[in-house]
């Protein structure tokens, strides 16, 4: 008898290195564009690209403020005389002092106001702490405390006279 030979039948998967490449170029053109159409999305969206005319911004000029200071530069500023107001500009109050101060500044006779922030950390050096003592008139800036709110007149770089409390800083601007 003779026997039959059976071909073994050999299934070919059809992959091949080739194919295999092609399919993660065609995953990565496929993220890169959706990364891409996000990006665009989200920037028209945002009005970081815009379409259309280009509408010319005007270029504001800089301006520097000199009313703040901090509390290094309370004793030495340029003027002879002049007043530095120290609060805490979280203050319920903090608007009405500087309306207050604004207004006292208009006035033809009028010394120049500054204003010190209380609760920046560079500033709290000169915040007198819960019984601590203060020198009346102090003649550097180390030896300077100050509560919130206060008033101080400096002349010739030194503290002549202390106004403490909301009510005598109002009661001062609106004489």
């Amino acid at each position: 008898m003779k026997k039959k030979v059976q071909n073994r039948k050999l299934y070919k998967t059809g992959k091949s290195n080739e194919m295999e490449y092609t399919k993660i170029i065609k995953i990565f053109v496929v993220v890169v564009l959706i990364l891409a159409i996000t990006y665009f999305a989200t920037a028209i969206a945002t009005g970081e690209i815009k379409f259309g005319k280009k509408k010319e911004t005007e270029k504001e000029e800089t301006n520097i403020q000199y009313e703040e200071i901090i509390a290094g530069q309370v004793l030495n500023r340029k003027d002879s005389e002049y007043y530095v107001l120290c609060f805490d500009f979280t203050d319920t109050f903090s608007s009405y002092y500087l309306s207050l101060k604004d207004s006292y500044t208009e006035k033809e006779d009028s010394l120049p106001v500054y204003i010190l922030d209380l609760e920046k950390s560079f500033n709290q050096e000169i915040v007198l702490e819960e019984g601590e003592d203060y020198q009346q008139k102090p003649s550097n800036v180390s030896n300077l405390k100050v509560n919130n709110p206060t008033l101080l007149k400096i002349k010739d770089h030194r503290v002549t006279e202390r106004i403490t409390g909301t009510d005598d800083i109002l009661k001062f601007f609106e004489s």
